[in-house]
């Protein structure tokens, strides 16, 4: 995983980050109108506050070589918690990259996509394993 090309994509859309998180879920939700109800009692705004917060730590924690697994496993229990599914994860990862493909365009070069691809695929490995955890 190519973690400059996750922070330098990152940092090209943080200029517009609540636009970003925005249109990630209007397209998550047109996309997969089943997930709505899975945020039916959440404050939208803290959402997307939410999901530039944890992108931008993952990010961090990556560049300085932390173990994120603690932080990923409760992240995924929480979501099991709000009822997020493991079938969830790949859809998305989906609407994660066609945001980016949205706001950067050709700028989004396929070294981001492939990097945040992989960055996804182990994020969510670890939340799905997380969420398997007994407390």
């Amino acid at each position: 995983m190519d973690v400059n090309m996750l922070k330098q994509s990152f940092e090209m859309v943080a200029p517009q980050k609540e636009v970003f998180a925005h249109s990630f879920y209007e397209r998550l939700f047109s996309y997969y109108p089943a997930t709505r109800p899975l945020f039916a009692n959440t404050n939208m705004v803290r959402q997307e506050e939410s999901l530039m917060a944890t992108l931008a730590v993952v990010i961090a924690g990556v560049e300085r070589g932390d173990n994120l697994t603690p932080t990923l496993h409760q992240l995924g229990d929480k979501h099991e918690r709000y009822g997020a599914k493991p079938e969830h994860y790949p859809l998305v990862g989906g609407v994660l990259l066609e945001t980016f493909h949205e706001y950067l365009g050709t700028r989004f070069t396929p070294a981001m996509q492939d990097a945040w691809s992989q960055a996804f695929e182990l994020i969510s490995g670890q939340m799905i394993e997380g969420s398997h955890r007994q407390a």
